[in-house]
């Protein structure tokens, strides 16, 4: 059996390493289309290796996030859960926690309908191909709009979730 020190160590690492995941492809992977000079390899190129580089991030936040959620409720010791002050502080982490994945995994599904509608062919290390037949932008621009929408989201979702950490250990 796990010690309780240990499960709580493992709880953390897989949280900071999910949201170091997240900051990261907010943060960098949104300019580094802009930032590196797509002359170099070509501008259908540049694309494909930066959209390949966030999708594999994506990929890893998914195993990372499911990973933590078995944790918690499988092997996490009670003593390390957290605790709750009122039946309302509850509620509010809940409800925080829920809207971050929902967000989450929107955002990994409008990722996968851009890349499935994307006007070039792309493949993720030569292993999985999208977009080879017949693709509708349509899709893409709607999944596009939709992916924005929710990364503004999961922004402010970080700032709150980041706010009731520094409340609640006030």
């Amino acid at each position: 059996m796990i010690s309780d020190k240990k499960s709580y160590v493992i709880d953390r690492v897989l949280h900071w390493s999910c949201s170091l995941l997240i900051l990261f492809m907010l943060l960098v992977m949104g300019s580094q289309i802009h930032n590196t000079d797509y002359r170099i390899k070509g501008a259908i190129e540049h694309k494909q290796d930066a959209i390949e580089v966030h999708f594999i991030m994506g990929a890893l936040v998914l195993l990372l996030i499911f990973s933590r959620i078995v944790w918690s409720k499988f092997f996490l010791a009670e003593s390390r859960k957290t605790t709750f002050n009122s039946l309302m502080h509850k509620n509010i982490v809940n409800l925080v926690h829920f809207s971050m994945y929902l967000v989450l995994f929107s955002l990994m599904v409008s990722g996968f309908l851009m890349v499935t509608n994307y006007e070039h062919p792309l493949s993720i290390l030569n292993i999985i191909s999208f977009s080879l037949g017949e693709t509708r932008l349509f899709i893409f621009n709607q999944a596009n709009q939709i992916h924005l929408y929710l990364e503004s989201a999961i922004y402010f979702l970080i700032a709150l979730h980041f706010t009731g950490a520094l409340y609640s250990r006030r």
